[in-house]
């Protein structure tokens, strides 16, 4: 009942955002089609991130994939030019550019939106005005459910996650569980199947607490839970509010094991202190993968940017050389023809492993890694063993 109520929120969202707005999409969809219908040489597309927030590599990740796709032709006669924006993890702005990306009739897709609650919303907007939204970030399971065409997603959804999660705690022997999530879309999506994944082991839930990310405080869980008979503490939120509970955990003498859905930024750093040692979180990318793809990669960002990539980074490139493929392909500006050659294309292996997708634009299954902050850094402690990739 709780899936059917939030799925059906979800929709309900859809819907919502689509009537708030003045302008009609549908038209947008309609000039696109025009405007791309026409001859040119050039690929528009938006990018909507968090880079002022995140400091992480998807911006150079987007810069190196875009020079390689230049020099090697690998969009055939056709050149790619990004639109960068900063949505700063501001829902209006996020809404603002979404508008604007959807106004922009020479645009053929967008890549981005790391926050699930605005991704569900854009891909609404990105939908109706005929624009192919490329998600690298956003997890939400119901986003690939609703039979959209302009769609794909290069990155795991939650209930994908979750059944990885939860073979990794039981086969950790974690048989109680506290479970605190964010109430949004993508904190209640990865905490449902979680759970429900959960049903089928010997593991049961001894704690439940849920938080508003406007008004977050974990000084009463914290404290509640040093009372708390539990093995593990799964933390399904996003950073920086992570670090705010783990700096929180600290304080009070929480000693509890703790596995987050955050990732690692500046700021979740900064936000979590000392309470950073210790914890677990999950990650989709592994820098230290042999494939030949991921080491071609990493040696092309060092030797560009003079630094390490980082998941971010891998998103953004292997997301660029998709749609550059995509183009090649057709020989087309027109984002349906894009969305159903990525869809549609044959299993694609980049710098973050093995791409093979759904009818409906859905990343079919590739592993997860656990990592663990020991001395300040994130080490690798567990990799999901049930899912087949060469990660």
């Amino acid at each position: 009942m709780k899936k059917l109520l939030f799925s059906m929120a979800v929709i309900g969202v859809l819907v919502f955002s689509g009537l708030l707005l003045t302008k009609s999409f549908d038209r947008m969809g309609e000039l696109r089609f025009e405007a791309l219908g026409q001859p040119a040489k050039e690929i528009l597309v938006g990018v909507c991130w968090p880079f002022s927030v995140h400091h992480d590599g998807m911006a150079d990740g987007l810069q190196l994939a875009m020079e390689e796709i230049s020099a090697q032709h690998l969009a055939g006669s056709h050149t790619i030019r990004l639109v960068l924006r900063d949505d700063e993890y501001d829902e209006q702005k996020a809404k603002r550019i979404a508008v604007e990306f959807a106004d922009t009739p020479e645009m053929s897709a967008v890549i981005g939106y790391y926050y699930s609650t605005f991704a569900v919303k854009a891909s609404a907007i990105f939908e109706s005005s005929r624009l192919l939204h490329i998600i690298t970030g956003a997890n939400n399971t119901a986003m690939t459910s609703h039979g959209f065409q302009y769609i794909v997603r290069t990155t795991l959804s939650s209930d994908n996650i979750a059944k990885s999660l939860a073979r990794m705690s039981t086969e950790r022997g974690y048989k109680k569980i506290a479970l605190i999530w964010e109430e949004d879309a993508y904190g209640e999506d990865l905490a449902y199947q979680y759970r429900a994944n959960l049903d089928s082991s010997e593991s049961k839930l001894v704690y439940l607490w849920s938080y508003s990310p406007e008004r977050a405080d974990f000084r009463l869980p914290a404290n509640e839970l040093k009372g708390i008979d539990a093995d593990v503490i799964f933390f399904s939120g996003l950073e920086p509010w992570a670090g705010d509970f783990l700096r929180e955990a600290h304080q009070v003498g929480l000693t509890t094991p703790v596995v987050g859905a955050f990732i690692d930024t500046p700021e979740m750093r900064e936000r979590a202190g000392q309470g950073l040692e210790g914890s677990m979180f999950f990650d989709i990318y592994n820098m230290d993968s042999s494939s030949p793809e991921n080491q071609a990669f990493v040696h092309a960002f060092r030797t560009r940017f003079g630094r390490n990539p980082d998941t971010g980074a891998a998103q953004g490139y292997d997301a660029l050389h998709l749609l550059a493929k995509a183009i090649k392909i057709t020989g087309s500006r027109n984002p349906l023809d894009l969305s159903y050659a990525i869809r549609y294309m044959d299993p694609w292996k980049g710098a973050n492993g093995r791409y093979k997708f759904t009818g409906s634009g859905n990343l079919e299954n590739k592993p997860i890694f656990l990592k663990q902050y020991q001395d300040g850094e994130p080490v690798l402690v567990k990799k999901d063993p049930l899912l087949n990739s060469n990660q």
